[in-house]
């Protein structure tokens, strides 16, 4: 009997998973395997695994123990051990047995290679790890189909082998197709990223730029603050100064000249020059003519006077004596 479930990844698939086989014709493996079975049907599958080992202890060659602890290994998402048990229960001498084992075989293999799959496509993967990933599971996907040959050569009845098969190919073909598209995407996500890296940093210096220029700002607006207060105070100052100086003036004042000490007697030197100044330029000399009588009389008078000057110049001599 089979169980028929379907998975969507890129494509619909036709999976088919054994059910826990029973052998009306071996009574002793009915036995041994009727716990798994049980907890199988029940959809405890760790129980159904752990009941088929026990029975795979008494039955180690057993192939269709091998088909049931793979199923119940697959319900668990156990891709790997459920290969392992399919890979073993392939050699079976029963081509049914046989053909089912490659099936089951060719499902494990195919989600091992999604779950890869998926997790190399992750967000933000670059274009190589992208590509890496899509070159390593079409790989694994066709070794699926090999499988599934192998299933139809000993059933070639099975339609459900077939329509995986095909499946396959469409899927393969039209990821190949895709692949440029995606690698266009990748790298205009790439470039938006850069773009938007790009635009963040501008962002943030503009956002330094305009803070800067802020402080600058409102250092200028405190220093002219600063020199209006200045300002307002110097008037005072300048009024307070006055008032002391006047003060000053008034508790000292400054003695004037008395008018006998303002008028200046000018030097000879400066009463020739305001005579020379005041004097025409280029007057002919004037002969004076004085009188015999007059003349006499000055000659009289110059000795007088200089005897009057040394009589005072021998005075003050004997003063000082």
């Amino acid at each position: 009997m089979k169980y028929l479930f379907r998975n969507l990844f890129f494509s619909a698939l036709c999976w088919m998973m054994l059910a826990p086989a029973t052998s009306d014709a071996n009574p002793f493996l009915r036995d041994i395997t009727s716990q798994g079975n049980q907890a199988y049907q029940q959809e405890d599958y760790a129980r159904a695994t752990q009941e088929y080992l026990k029975a795979q202890d008494i039955e180690p060659l057993s192939a269709q123990l091998r088909l049931n602890v793979g199923a119940s290994y697959y319900r668990q998402k156990e891709y790997e051990k459920a290969s392992e048990e399919f890979q073993e229960a392939t050699r079976a001498d029963n081509p049914q047995t046989a053909a089912s084992a490659y099936y089951n075989l060719g499902n494990s293999k195919y989600q091992i290679a999604k779950r890869d799959f998926e997790a190399g496509m992750v967000s933000g993967a670059s274009q190589s790890a992208s590509q890496d990933a899509a070159g390593k599971y079409v790989k694994q996907i066709e070794e699926c189909i090999i499988d599934y040959q192998e299933s139809l050569k000993r059933n070639s009845a099975d339609q459900d082998a077939k329509f995986n098969i095909e499946m396959i190919r469409r899927e393969i073909k039209n990821l190949l197709r895709r692949q440029p598209q995606q690698n266009q995407q990748q790298q205009q996500q790439q470039e938006q990223q850069q773009q938007d890296q790009k635009d963040q940093k501008e962002d943030s210096q503009k956002q330094q730029d305009q803070g800067q220029q802020n402080k600058d700002q409102q250092q200028k607006q405190e220093k002219e603050q600063q020199q209006q207060s200045g300002d307002q105070q110097d008037p005072n100052k300048k009024q307070d100064q006055a008032e002391q100086e006047k003060q000053d003036n008034q508790g000292t004042p400054t003695p004037q000249p008395a008018a006998a000490e303002r008028t200046q007697t000018p030097s000879p030197q400066e009463n020739k020059e305001d005579k020379a100044s005041e004097q025409p330029t280029a007057q002919p000399t004037k002969m004076l003519s004085i009188s015999e009588e007059m003349a006499r009389n000055i000659l009289d008078n110059l000795p007088e006077t200089r005897q009057r000057i040394r009589a005072k110049k021998r005075t003050h001599a004997e003063k000082d004596w």
